[in-house]
């Protein structure tokens, strides 16, 4: 079985939109008939980004040790 890039296909699907939509900005006539193509477009397009969505990696909190006191000699002044 082929495996399927949902990236390119939403690719095409997007490069399809902008063509007919803007085909339909021409002229009245061509709306009406690309409207339906464009919202079966639109369906496709919510459908394949659903596939496509990952849910974000979990970060790992980066572990940090503690500074290392160091002891600190007193000295007395003493006159």
């Amino acid at each position: 079985m082929r495996n399927i890039d949902y990236t390119q296909v939403l690719d095409n699907i997007e490069s399809m939109i902008n063509v007919l939509e803007y085909d339909s900005m021409r002229s009245p006539g061509k709306a009406k008939i690309n409207s339906e193509t464009l919202v079966h477009l639109y369906n496709l397009q919510d459908r394949y980004q659903s596939k496509t969505v990952v849910a974000p990696a979990v970060k790992k909190e980066a572990v940090v040790d503690a500074p290392v006191k160091k002891p600190v000699s007193k000295t007395t002044a003493t006159k």
